[in-house]
Order: structure tokens, then sequence, then C-alpha cells
């Protein structure tokens, strides 16, 4: 009898101790009921434009980047007068990102492969995404020409 007792006390004084956590004080607003309603201060931002650019750079507007997976970053910027250029990439858990420049001597494009190398043996890795940026210097300034994005992984 004295276990019930006990049980049920706590029950009530559970209860009460949720109730009073639900009051607000008088002229407050209600908590928000849930994450969908929390304020924001920033608008979401755009998952394929993650980081900065650095001051005084022009984004590329003649981008083809159809050979990255889905999601992955898609910002590239000239520094300069044009001859450096500088892009974003994704790398997470052991995977280290690298860019390599594949061709720059075409008049009508230039191509970047952006490579993910992880580790050869299986290992533990953390889970998180990083975006690292990545500056590359050009023979020539960029000028008129298409960046085209290519992606590989590779294990190392």
């Amino acid at each position: 009898m004295r276990r019930l007792a006990t049980v049920g006390a706590s029950v009530v004084l559970l209860a009460l101790s949720a109730a009073c956590g639900a009051q607000t004080a008088p002229g407050s607003a209600p908590p928000p009921q849930s994450q969908s309603e929390l304020p924001s201060e920033t608008p979401p931002a755009d998952p394929s434009l993650p980081g900065e650019v650095p001051g005084g750079a022009k984004l590329v507007t003649k981008l083809d980047a159809a050979k990255l997976p889905e999601g992955y970053p898609r910002k590239v910027w000239t520094e300069g007068d044009g001859s450096r250029i500088g892009l974003t990439a994704q790398e997470g858990g052991c995977g280290r990102a690298s860019v390599e420049i594949t061709d720059q001597h075409s008049p009508d494009k230039l191509v970047l492969t952006l490579v993910e190398t992880t580790p050869a043996a299986e290992m533990m890795c953390t889970m998180d995404m990083r975006y690292p940026a990545f500056t590359v210097a050009l023979n020539a300034p960029l000028g008129e020409r298409t960046v085209v994005l290519d992606y590989q992984q590779r294990k190392s």
C-alpha cells in the first residue's frame, strides 16, 4: 500500500512540474510548438553554395557542373585578373578533397577535376561534412571560357 502511495505521489509531482514548466511569464509569447515555428535570424543557406567568396572575387557564371554528384557545392570564382580560380569542394569523414586542372588550353573551356581521396583500407571515420576552398593558378585569365567541373573518387 505504501508503494502505491509513493507511485501516486510521484505521478502527481510529475504532472505539476510539467504544468509549471509550460507556463509563460505575463506579457511573453508562448514557446514555439515545433522546430518549424522557431524564429530564423538568417534565411536558410543554399546548400550548393557553402562558405564565403573572398573579397574582390567574382563568381563564375559560365559553369558546367553536370558531372558533380547531387548536393555537391557548385561555387566557383575568379580572383584578380582572372588568372586565379577558386572553388569550394566537399569532403567528409576520412576523405580528402583536392582539385586538378585537367584542361586549360582550350579556347572555349577550362576543365577542373574535383577529386575525393579515401583510404584504401577500411577504418572508422567521422560522419562530418567539410567544404574546403581551393585556389589554383591558370596559365592565362579565364576570360569568357566555361568552367567545366569533373569529379573522381580515388583510393589512397
